[in-house]
């Protein structure tokens, strides 16, 4: 299997390359690290979606379009991203590799990434009025829409409760309530303030070039003066210290349940494997006791299923039921972690278990997205493990170790959206 290879371009300045002929377009994408804040991520959201809007060669996403397109089509995007406690700006390109171009267009792709970050737009000393004043309405339109998904919303929510004064509790597409205050000039002040003074991660996967890569982007980042701070880029570890319970009451015809529970265990643990393994018996596929037992057995909801933050320790338990059924199905749910807990699961459940994961973690190398994904790890941990090495663990793991992973598994909160008169 293939592996990411960490090149320093400048100090924390990293460039992740993974090399593999196999695709036929090269995906670069660029990190711009902050420590997730309450009071800069609607700024930081916001900045985003206005920095796609134009470059300072290109002064229109018009301008901008077709400029991609003399470059085969190329793809780009910038957005935001939530990892352990950290809020990314991400600027992402996608083209052709040089073999199906008949000539080389890496620096110009490249370059096109980078300006979206560091080369904007500006007039008179601030962003363009008309592209924050479009940008906000949009963000205020997907702050809005969160509510529209219903399971997203649910969960979103439980994590808010549950880790209520932590870091990870902040939404990373920003607050409606904060855009009215931000305008152009002050969004450009904020941008001026931390775009020379955060970690800053670039990934690229294809066949490229590396040696030449690197010239580009020293070539290319030696131009500005850095002053960069590093930030934590670890999780927020912690136990349950007891359950909490709750309710939303909104106009909905099913409710929606999101239990958040404490592990006490990161990807850094030697015990995580063993807790994805477990956690994979528990809720994870179609193999899963939550599917099976809960959903097509009991009949308790609609769906079920249970996914870990390998960053900050917590395993987010989500499902859809009848309103009368939130007691029944929380019961049940909690019967099955039990089960795991004690090691009530037949060496098949344990088989079939690792099996899909390997299975899943080995289908990223199909998948450009999906292996910068996870390799993004890497700028999160000096010791990350490759992907076949994941897949040689989880192999390994024993009933015994995934006992001792989920000793410390228990509930922190409990949210349940229900229905408008709290049906």
């Amino acid at each position: 299997m293939i592996s990411a290879e960490k090149y320093n371009i400048f100090d924390n300045i990293n460039l992740y390359v993974v090399k593999d002929k196999k695709y036929k377009t090269v995906l670069a994408s660029t990190y711009l690290h902050r420590n997730l804040k309450r009071e800069e991520a609607t700024f930081n959201a916001l900045l985003s979606k206005v920095l796609k809007n134009a470059t300072k060669k290109y002064s229109s996403l018009l301008d901008l379009n077709i400029y991609a397109e003399k470059l085969f089509g190329l793809g780009f995007d910038i957005g935001v991203g939530k990892r352990a406690s950290v809020q990314s700006i991400v600027s992402q390109v996608s083209f052709l590799n040089d073999r199906y171009t008949g000539e080389s267009i890496i620096n110009e792709s490249l370059c096109l990434m980078l300006d979206m970050l560091f080369e904007p737009y500006v007039t008179d000393g601030a962003f363009c009025k008309e592209y924050v004043a479009n940008q906000k309405k949009n963000l205020k339109d997907d702050i809005e829409s969160l509510i529209n998904d219903k399971r997203a919303y649910a969960s979103v929510r439980c994590l808010e409760e549950m880790c209520r004064g932590e870091r990870n509790a902040v939404v990373e597409i920003g607050y409606s309530e904060d855009l009215d205050s931000i305008n152009e000039k002050n969004l450009y002040e904020h941008y001026k303030s931390i775009i020379f003074s955060s970690p800053v991660d670039i990934f690229v996967v294809g066949d490229v070039d590396i040696a030449e890569v690197l010239k580009f982007l020293k070539s290319y980042l030696g131009k500005f003066t850095f002053n960069i701070s590093p930030i934590n880029l670890s999780g927020q570890l912690k136990l349950s210290s007891g359950e909490k319970y709750v309710e939303d009451n909104l106009n909905v015809n099913q409710g929606k349940l999101a239990i958040g529970l404490r592990t006490g265990i990161s990807f850094e643990n030697p015990l995580y494997y063993a807790l994805l393994t477990g956690n994979s018996i528990f809720g994870s596929g179609a193999h899963s006791k939550l599917f099976n037992n809960v959903r097509e057995r009991l009949s308790l909801c609609y769906y079920a299923y249970s996914r870990l933050d390998k960053y900050n320790g917590i395993m987010m338990i989500g499902s859809g039921i009848e309103f009368d059924k939130f007691q029944k199905t929380k019961d049940a749910v909690l019967n099955e972690l039990n089960a795991v807990k004690n090691g009530e699961f037949t060496d098949e459940e344990l088989s079939i278990a690792k099996e899909y994961i390997i299975s899943t973690f080995s289908s990223y190398e199909d998948s450009p997205g999906l292996m910068i994904d996870y390799y993004l790890g890497m700028a999160f941990s000096p010791n990350y493990p490759s992907i076949s090495e994941v897949c040689d663990k989880v192999k390994n793991v024993t009933r015994e170790e995934i006992i001792k992973s989920f000793k410390n598994v228990n509930v922190d909160t409990v949210y349940f959206l229900n229905g408008k008169e709290g049906k």
